[in-house]
């Protein structure tokens, strides 16, 4: 398979209910060649954290694998280069639409597991007293600008933001997150637990200076 176009790989691919071994190598080349890649796109343009980029990769081909049958064929007259971007193309379209679901998914999961609001909280966090009983709620000024803060932050930054504020305790003011979460979290964005806390003490000085120029 190794001397193969993508092309070709793809079409022995859509042979799965046939001869499903050689089906199964055509994929585990293309994937050889295109993987690494595409598991650096998707950690860059989707931030998730419950579940693997590399995974999310595997279940790309597993994807591409079932649909290769209705791929092709390309028109002749295309060089091999042009005949690979098709290829790449149609397996970056899959992974997005993997990712998606997987980023649907997953908040989601954060809205059902605890109505997590990261402008609410973020206003609480940033300006509002630990004696949270006698605190008023977050006025809707402050919020919209809350929001508008998270919003120009880089992806890597909201992601700190968002992660660490939902096991946020109101009562205690503090942030306590399960170990393998903050794990999970640090390799994720390639960062040591010190490097995080440390981050988010400096995003969370930010956001309180913007709302204190702004409101």
């Amino acid at each position: 398979m190794e001397n193969e176009t993508d092309e070709s790989l793809v079409t022995y691919m859509g042979f799965d209910d046939d001869e499903p071994i050689m089906a199964e190598d055509a994929a585990a080349e293309l994937y050889r060649r295109h993987s690494k890649k595409m598991t650096g796109w998707c950690a860059k343009s989707f931030l998730l954290y419950r579940q693997n980029h590399e995974d999310l990769v595997k279940k790309t081909f597993q994807k591409a694998l079932r649909a290769a049958k209705t791929f092709g064929p390309l028109k002749k007259e295309l060089s091999d280069a042009e005949k690979t971007k098709h290829v790449k193309f149609w397996l970056y379209c899959i992974l997005k639409n993997v990712c998606i679901d997987a980023y649907r998914s997953e908040y989601a999961e954060r809205e059902e597991r605890c109505e997590f609001d990261v402008e609410t909280v973020g206003a609480i966090v940033a300006l509002d007293p630990v004696d949270t009983e006698a605190a008023e709620p977050p006025t809707h000024r402050r919020i919209a600008l809350i929001r508008a803060f998270v919003s120009g932050l880089a992806p890597h930054d909201q992601a700190i933001l968002y992660n660490t504020m939902q096991y946020y305790d109101r009562r205690t003011g503090q942030t306590v997150m399960p170990k393998a979460v903050l794990e999970a979290l640090c390799a994720e964005l390639g960062m040591t637990k010190i490097s995080l806390r440390t981050q988010r003490s400096r995003l969370l000085e930010r956001m309180k200076q913007h709302v204190l120029d702004n409101e």
